[in-house]
Protein backbone atom coordinates (compact mmCIF):
# COMPACT_ATOMS: atom_id res chain seq x y z
CA UNK A 1 0.00 0.00 0.00
CA UNK A 2 1.69 3.49 -0.92
CA UNK A 3 1.20 6.21 0.53
CA UNK A 4 -0.72 8.36 -1.87
CA UNK A 5 -3.08 5.66 -2.20
CA UNK A 6 -3.48 5.33 1.83
CA UNK A 7 -4.23 9.84 1.84
CA UNK A 8 -6.82 9.24 -0.65
CA UNK A 9 -8.40 6.51 1.40
CA UNK A 10 -8.68 8.21 4.26
CA UNK A 11 -9.67 11.68 2.63
CA UNK A 12 -12.84 9.89 1.53
CA UNK A 13 -13.17 8.78 5.28
CA UNK A 14 -13.02 12.28 6.52
CA UNK A 15 -15.47 12.98 3.87
CA UNK A 16 -18.04 10.97 4.29
CA UNK A 17 -17.82 10.87 8.05
CA UNK A 18 -18.02 6.55 7.67
CA UNK A 19 -17.37 5.12 11.10
CA UNK A 20 -17.46 1.56 10.40
CA UNK A 21 -17.06 -0.51 7.26
CA UNK A 22 -19.63 -3.13 7.79
CA UNK A 23 -22.18 -0.97 6.20
CA UNK A 24 -23.78 -1.63 2.97
CA UNK A 25 -24.17 2.35 2.38
CA UNK A 26 -23.50 3.99 -0.82
CA UNK A 27 -20.35 5.76 0.66
CA UNK A 28 -19.13 2.46 2.20
CA UNK A 29 -19.02 0.36 -1.15
CA UNK A 30 -17.39 3.02 -3.09
CA UNK A 31 -14.60 3.23 -0.43
CA UNK A 32 -14.46 -0.24 -0.10
CA UNK A 33 -14.23 -0.13 -4.14
CA UNK A 34 -11.52 2.30 -3.88
CA UNK A 35 -9.75 0.58 -1.25
CA UNK A 36 -9.77 -2.85 -2.95
CA UNK A 37 -8.05 -1.09 -6.43
CA UNK A 38 -5.38 0.10 -4.22
CA UNK A 39 -4.85 -3.11 -3.02
CA UNK A 40 -5.37 -2.06 0.48
CA UNK A 41 -6.63 -4.56 3.03
CA UNK A 42 -9.78 -4.76 4.93
CA UNK A 43 -7.82 -4.96 8.34
CA UNK A 44 -5.98 -2.00 7.34
CA UNK A 45 -9.42 -0.42 6.01
CA UNK A 46 -11.10 -0.94 9.23
CA UNK A 47 -8.34 -0.01 11.45
CA UNK A 48 -8.26 3.40 9.26
CA UNK A 49 -12.01 3.87 9.49
CA UNK A 50 -11.78 3.52 13.65
CA UNK A 51 -8.86 6.29 13.32
CA UNK A 52 -8.66 8.62 10.56
CA UNK A 53 -5.70 10.73 9.58
CA UNK A 54 -5.89 14.48 9.46
CA UNK A 55 -6.28 15.53 5.70
CA UNK A 56 -3.45 17.14 5.03
CA UNK A 57 -1.96 18.63 1.98
CA UNK A 58 -2.17 17.71 -1.59
CA UNK A 59 1.41 19.72 -2.86
CA UNK A 60 3.22 16.06 -3.91
CA UNK A 61 0.65 14.78 -5.83
CA UNK A 62 0.96 14.34 -9.47
CA UNK A 63 -1.21 15.31 -11.85
CA UNK A 64 -2.86 12.11 -12.74
CA UNK A 65 -2.99 11.65 -8.44
CA UNK A 66 -4.79 15.03 -8.16
CA UNK A 67 -7.39 13.79 -11.16
CA UNK A 68 -7.83 10.28 -8.90
CA UNK A 69 -8.52 12.34 -6.15
CA UNK A 70 -10.90 14.67 -7.78
CA UNK A 71 -13.23 11.80 -9.39
CA UNK A 72 -13.44 9.89 -5.72
CA UNK A 73 -14.41 13.23 -4.24
CA UNK A 74 -16.97 13.83 -6.90
CA UNK A 75 -18.36 10.28 -6.93
CA UNK A 76 -18.56 10.64 -3.16
CA UNK A 77 -20.71 13.81 -3.52
CA UNK A 78 -22.87 12.39 -5.72
CA UNK A 79 -23.54 9.57 -3.79
CA UNK A 80 -24.36 10.78 -0.12
CA UNK A 81 -26.06 13.55 0.43
CA UNK A 82 -23.46 15.47 2.32
CA UNK A 83 -23.91 18.56 4.83
CA UNK A 84 -23.42 21.84 3.79
CA UNK A 85 -19.96 21.56 6.03
CA UNK A 86 -18.93 18.54 4.19
CA UNK A 87 -19.62 20.23 0.61
CA UNK A 88 -17.61 22.95 1.49
CA UNK A 89 -14.93 20.79 2.43
CA UNK A 90 -14.98 19.08 -0.75
CA UNK A 91 -14.78 22.32 -2.52
CA UNK A 92 -11.76 23.73 -0.50
CA UNK A 93 -10.09 20.12 -1.69
CA UNK A 94 -11.40 20.52 -4.61
CA UNK A 95 -9.21 24.21 -4.71
CA UNK A 96 -6.44 22.36 -3.12
CA UNK A 97 -6.10 19.77 -6.06
CA UNK A 98 -5.41 23.30 -8.15
CA UNK A 99 -9.70 22.78 -9.81
CA UNK A 100 -11.80 25.43 -9.74
CA UNK A 101 -15.42 25.28 -9.44
CA UNK A 102 -16.29 25.54 -12.99
CA UNK A 103 -13.99 22.11 -13.42
CA UNK A 104 -16.15 20.79 -10.38
CA UNK A 105 -19.23 21.34 -11.50
CA UNK A 106 -18.45 19.57 -14.71
CA UNK A 107 -17.26 16.64 -13.24
CA UNK A 108 -19.78 16.65 -10.67
CA UNK A 109 -22.45 16.83 -13.24
CA UNK A 110 -20.71 13.74 -15.42
CA UNK A 111 -21.35 11.48 -11.94
CA UNK A 112 -24.92 12.92 -11.90
CA UNK A 113 -25.67 12.38 -15.33
CA UNK A 114 -23.96 8.89 -14.74
CA UNK A 115 -26.23 7.81 -11.61
CA UNK A 116 -29.10 9.29 -13.54
CA UNK A 117 -29.10 6.43 -16.34
CA UNK A 118 -28.12 3.92 -13.82
CA UNK A 119 -31.10 4.31 -12.08
CA UNK A 120 -33.43 4.56 -15.22
CA UNK A 121 -31.99 1.61 -17.14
Amino acid sequence: MDIVSRKRINLLINLAGITKVDSSSPEVEMIQRVAAECDFSELELKKLVDSPESIGSFGALSQNQKEQYMYNVCELMTLVELSQYKKLLCQKVAHDLEYNNTELDKILNKFQKKVFIEKTA
